[in-house]
């Protein structure tokens, strides 16, 4: 006697098929997120050894599952700005061994430039991996008498950053504290800072004469995109910063969270992790522009 299936009761069909499109409803309202995060310890050291479970992210307060970790290696472009104006006259060997330091800390394969801040901002080296051709300008680097353009310098390349379009760009400068000369207001500068995409990360040498504009920059931007804004005192600090900025921005964690779906955006995206002795910063990734 063959045996024929009977069919479902129609209300166990449908608590069957709702069961099974429950799964692919629930996926669909999830969408994933990434931010790229630095850890650092007390002393600025990057700390490059953490696994998923150290990190936290919130938006808006609110803890978002953790689903992934990873070393970032996406493509990233540099522009380091270097300020060789008469305030950093006698102070140029140690600025030429902090840029030195800088572009060997870097990871392989990152493309740099350049950029110097006397007078005007300046190309000195395009982008580029020939760190040969970049060590044959630092070393030719010289103080002019003239002015800092540090405002200038930063909107400049952040318009220049905004028709390259990669993953991910950032901003480095090294600077003394004296005068700033640029013919930009802050507000302009922040725009097109803005506009560019970059991360921003400043070390500054000295802590006087500061520029109410040049701070605004530099602070917010720092802040508004998880970078690193330090003031030293010692012109032999310069290398260990700028070592410390170059490991740091070329070796971030590329963490990848789960966001419920939702029609109004955060309007804060905070990456911490569980150890009280280290502090993370970071910043979401440009999902408008992250595969131009």
């Amino acid at each position: 006697m063959t045996l024929i299936p009977r069919p479902l009761p129609l209300t166990s069909f449908l608590v069957l098929s709702s069961f099974l499109l429950s799964g692919d409803i629930a996926r669909a309202q999830i969408d994933e997120r990434t931010i790229y995060a630095s850890v650092v310890t007390s002393h600025g050291e990057p700390v490059l050894d953490l696994v998923a479970k150290d990190f936290i992210v919130r938006e808006d307060g609110q803890a978002r599952e953790i689903l992934s970790v990873a070393r970032d290696k996406d493509p990233l472009q540099i522009a380091l700005l270097a300020d060789n104006s008469d305030a950093m006259r006698t102070h140029v060997p140690d600025l030429r061994k902090a840029l030195g330091t800088f572009v060997d800390s870097v990871r392989d394969g990152v493309p740099i430039a350049l950029i110097t801040l006397a007078e005007r901002p300046t190309i000195a080296v395009s982008y580029t991996t020939d760190r040969g051709a970049l060590h044959k300008a630092i070393d030719k680097l010289f103080a002019f008498q003239a002015g800092n353009y540090l405002l200038d310098g930063i909107a400049e390349t952040s318009q220049g950053l905004a028709k390259r379009a990669l993953w991910r760009s950032a901003i480095v400068v090294i600077s003394g504290s004296g005068r700033e000369y640029s013919y930009r207001q802050y507000t302009e500068v922040l725009r097109f800072f803005r506009e560019g995409g970059a991360a921003l990360h400043a070390v500054i040498l000295g802590t006087g004469n500061t520029n109410a504009g040049r701070e605004i920059v530099l602070s917010r931007g720092s802040i508004e995109t998880g970078g690193r804004y330090e003031n030293i005192i010692l012109p032999s600090a310069l290398e260990l910063k700028a070592r410390q900025v170059a490991v740091e921005v070329s070796n971030q964690y590329r963490v990848t969270y789960a966001r419920p779906e939702r029609l109004i955006p955060p309007k804060q995206t905070e990456v911490s992790v569980k150890r009280q002795d280290l502090k993370a910063r970071g910043m979401p990734m440009k999902t408008d522009k992250a595969k131009r």
